[in-house]
């Protein structure tokens, strides 16, 4: 592109790159300030010491490509927007307010329209299957949970690992290749039974009712963490609450919108945004929306802006947004039943980057933490960077993921702590991939524990009935 061609960009505060989809503001295109404060905050600047794998040359490349001076079809685009963990570390040392995330994902959807048939045709089956079999079709997903249950209960997953039989040659011939990495690093064990709504639709409080909360139970926290949202209902209702746990729940899309479908990623808000419209009419409004997923937690509080654009949709959405609140943020704003047992274990916390850095939420886990008899919390370094998880990402980025997981299970050693509490599923899967990896040990012989912040807090409230 000449000067002259560029200089009337500018003047006009056009981004002709954007043809497909939705596209960024100019204004938030071009606010970097080329400061640096982001980079040692970078995951993937720590480890590989390479600008174009920091924010700043990643917005470099992403204003380029808005601007037309580079296409879709870059590899080097493609490749270090694929690279980045999306964790947003960036935006909370960013001087100038950046909205890194909100720019990468729009840059990745339109990148993902300009160069949808250019993709393998392994990513093309694996896409299907995971974003619009799968994470968009609730009972396709149940269904699969039910059949994986049985695989990993019977002999076939250990016949399965030790033939290797999905990483026989002829499926990558087919473009199945990536199937044994996500079988052995994503899978997780998957619970018994599945976590379900009650046939009422709700949960009654356990004393006094002050408040009504809905429970957003998630699509992976239903089949494979279903005691986490057991034990939130619990917390809940001994925290004056009635719980209504809504039906027909949908994925909350931050899978199909951090992967490039933003446009799939707006019918699973709309689907969720009615659902919980519904349920308000029939049980009365809701005080809050409580999500116990620090990832799912981010995108819902983001429908708001997801939706602005949708003249049907852009007040409902951000009446949503508003009520949500995850689980340590809500019981952090109320009077807090402080009827605790006495637990005695020495503790680290691992922020959830969705958490910290998507929701601003640092303080109110920690107190929760310390409100428990006999907690020892202990601070370990670079609590606040990424474990390396970032959805699938320790599958499609696996060495990078691997070595960001190596250098912070070096920080958890050094804390020396019984227990890793976590607020996200997929830090709760990465934390417990790296103990195993860095054989780490409480004593004793046995692995250091890894458990979700409301585990410990429902384990607290039941130590005090005994």
């Amino acid at each position: 592109m000449d000067t002259v061609k560029l200089v009337d960009l500018v003047k006009d505060k056009r981004l002709p790159g954007f043809t497909q989809g939705e596209a960024p503001s100019y204004d938030d295109m071009t606010r970097c300030i080329h400061c640096g404060l982001c980079l040692n905050q970078c995951p993937t600047y720590r480890v590989t010491g390479n600008e174009t794998e920091s924010p700043r040359g990643r917005l470099y490349l992403m204003r380029a490509f808005a601007e037309g001076r580079i296409s879709g079809q870059s590899e080097s685009l493609q490749k270090h927007l694929n690279q980045c963990l999306q964790c947003r570390a960036c935006e909370s040392a960013c001087p100038s307010g950046v909205k890194y995330g909100h720019l990468v994902e729009l840059t990745s959807a339109e990148v993902a329209q300009q160069t949808i048939q250019k993709q393998s045709r392994s990513e093309k089956i694996i896409r299907w299957l995971v974003f619009r079999q799968l994470f968009s079709k609730p009972k396709n997903l149940r269904y699969f949970a039910l059949a994986t249950r049985l695989y990993q209960r019977s002999s076939l997953q250990k016949i399965n690992r030790a033939v290797g039989f999905l990483r026989l040659p002829a499926l990558s011939k087919i473009g199945l290749g990536k199937l044994a990495e996500l079988e052995e690093t994503m899978l997780p064990p998957i619970s018994k039974p599945l976590f379900e709504p009650p046939e009422e639709g709700k949960v009654p409080a356990l004393t006094e009712q002050k408040y009504r909360v809905a429970l957003f139970s998630g699509c992976v926290m239903s089949i494979a963490f279903a005691s986490i949202n057991e034990a939130t209902v619990r917390v809940l209702t001994r925290n004056y609450c009635e719980v209504v746990v809504p039906k027909s729940l949908n994925c909350c899309g931050a899978l199909h919108v951090h992967n490039g479908d933003r446009e799939y990623g707006k019918e699973m808000a709309i689907r969720n945004i009615e659902v919980f419209e519904e349920s308000e009419r029939k049980f009365g409004k809701f005080d809050a929306i409580i999500i116990n997923a620090a990832g799912c937690g981010a995108m819902l509080k983001e429908y708001g802006e997801l939706l602005k654009a949708d003249k049907t949709m852009a007040e409902r959405a951000a009446a949503f947004s508003s009520k949500v609140k995850d689980i340590t943020e809500f019981l952090a704003s109320i009077e807090l039943n402080r009827n605790f047992g006495r637990i005695n274990r020495r503790v680290t916390y691992q922020d959830a980057c969705h958490l910290l850095h998507g929701q601003k939420i640092q303080s109110p886990p920690r107190s929760l933490l310390k409100a428990i008899p006999g907690i020892e919390l202990v601070e370990m370094k670079d609590s606040d960077k990424c474990c390396g998880s970032a959805g699938i990402y320790n599958v499609t980025n696996s060495e990078l993921s691997m070595q960001i997981l190596d250098e912070k299970m070096n920080n958890v050693a050094d804390a020396r702590p019984q227990c890793i509490i976590v607020a996200n599923p997929g830090c709760q899967l990465q934390m417990k991939l790296g103990v195993k990896r860095a054989g780490l040990e409480k004593g004793a012989g046995k692995p250091i524990e890894v458990a979700h912040i409301i585990e410990l807090l429902d384990e607290a409230y039941l130590a005090a009935e005994i």
